[in-house]
């Protein structure tokens, strides 16, 4: 049998996938063995007889071969660079127009869109270069250190309050942006408590809150908000896989009562009481009646709501609104160009979004599956708050519309989570339903022991 085994893996080409078919060919081998053991061979005879019911080694390794093969999702190659054409010929369009009109500075970055871009698809390729286990396998640590950079305030830009930027040398990140890239590590993490325990459940619910709670003392709530569903729907998932040795229907509905339900209750009775402090009584004012001045960029938005299907509006968007490149690019476009060139470009995000979700579930490991789907949900959840946001039903919030918005940083991440929905699809007859991704030994840092599996 082994060398049976042997003689077949010869012929498959793809290194990482031998594990796996190893296991695979074994599997079958030892089911023939048993069946022949039963009808009465002896384990020698019945070994040998298996081995050649399975046929010429070489024959059966050259079909493997086939199809065990890196695979290229070329749907998501196709359309994202589709995107990025596009999404660079509306900033270009956008320059024209600010110049015409003397408001240049109100689309500050569209003149150089399509580097970005051009950035975007090189990280994009880069990660798929790196198997995603890898990422997986230093999950951890990869994020105790993004953490700790959130930490160094040093490293960091803060407007109005508001922590926007790490900088590294000449390098500028928004938080925000880094921060979403925590959501695929999570996944990782938290497939590396499969098969524990409520308690490694409530490990796994820990690893939730620490960024949730790093992100809101920015302040940066929407980004938080993004973080904690995204994250729990890759929980609920994990749950529902039967990764947590739990009950998985109250689990799931505890968990989302607890990050949904019971939030809201606090905040209604803070609000009610008069217990929050003055700035944060006034947007949620803001948001419930419209009536005073946290409400007055709504009520903008909203005054620009009225649009025809295709053609300009009439109104001048630039110079109104803050951001109309990047926060309010669909309003811009709706009142340029027609309510059907937004449709397009949200139809767009959302294939991309649908086809990344679809590649990432043609993944026989469920950790791929995890890690896929979070990052498409990233994205998901940014296109709903953006459009309606733009639609004037939610105020002014941290949110971007995906491969369009100006902006470096939410570009290159959108892309980057591309490439790992690449590397997923690469591997997706590599790897089997599941696999280990423990790191062996002690990982220190200087004298101080992080991580130990």
């Amino acid at each position: 049998m082994e060398e049976y085994i042997r003689k077949l893996l010869e012929q498959v080409r793809f290194k990482k996938a031998h594990k796996s078919i190893e296991g695979e060919i074994r599997s079958h081998i030892e089911d023939q063995i048993n069946d022949n053991m039963s009808e009465g061979m002896d384990r020698e005879e019945a070994e040998k007889a298996a081995v050649a019911d399975m046929g010429d080694p070489v024959e059966v390794g050259i079909s493997m071969d086939r199809i065990h093969r890196p695979r290229i999702a070329w749907s998501v190659v196709a359309i994202a660079v589709l995107i990025g054409i596009a999404s660079s010929v509306v900033h270009e369009l956008m320059v024209l127009d600010a110049s015409a009109h003397d408001a240049s500075i109100s689309v500050i970055g569209s003149h150089v869109f399509y580097t970005n871009v051009l950035a975007g698809l090189i990280a994009m390729i880069i990660i798929y270069m790196i198997d995603y286990t890898v990422i997986a396998k230093y999950a951890k640590p990869i994020a105790l250190a993004m953490l700790a950079i959130l930490l160094l305030g040093s490293l960091g830009l803060t407007i109005n309050g508001m922590h926007m930027y790490l900088t590294l040398g000449p390098v500028r990140f928004l938080t925000s942006a880094f921060m979403l890239l925590y959501v695929p590590l999570y996944g990782a993490i938290v497939y590396k408590y499969r098969g524990g325990s409520a308690r490694a459940f409530f490990k796994a619910l820990i690893w939730m809150i620490i960024p949730a709670v790093f992100v809101l003392k920015w302040p940066r709530f929407m980004t938080a908000l993004v973080l904690v569903m995204t994250m729990a729907v890759q929980l609920s998932i994990a749950v529902a896989k039967g990764w947590f040795k739990v009950p998985k229907k109250i689990t799931i509905a505890a968990l989302w009562a607890s990050i949904t339900v019971l939030p809201l209750a606090i905040l209604a009775l803070l609000y009610r009481t008069g217990s929050l402090a003055n700035y944060q009584m006034e947007r949620i004012r803001a948001f419930l009646y419209l009536d005073n001045d946290a409400a007055f960029l709504t009520r903008t938005v909203r005054s620009f709501n009225e649009v025809n299907m295709v053609g300009d509006s009439g109104k001048e968007l630039l110079g109104a609104l803050p951001n109309p490149n990047s926060d309010f690019l669909l309003l811009y476009l709706a009142n340029k160009y027609g309510l059907v060139i937004v449709l397009v470009v949200v139809a767009a995000v959302a294939a991309m979004i649908v086809t990344g979700c679809i590649a990432s579930a043609k993944s026989k490991n469920q950790l791929g599956l995890v890690m896929g789907v979070g990052c498409m949900n990233v994205l998901l959840a940014n296109l709903i708050i953006n459009v309606f946001q733009n639609m004037g039903v939610v105020p002014y919030a941290d949110s971007f519309m995906p491969f369009f918005s100006a902006g470096g940083s939410n570009v290159v991440l959108a892309y980057i989570f591309l490439g790992i929905i690449l590397s997923i699809y690469k591997y997706k007859d590599a790897y089997p339903q599941h696999m280990d991704i423990g790191i062996r030994g002690i990982l220190k840092l200087g004298n101080i022991e992080i991580m130990k599996n």
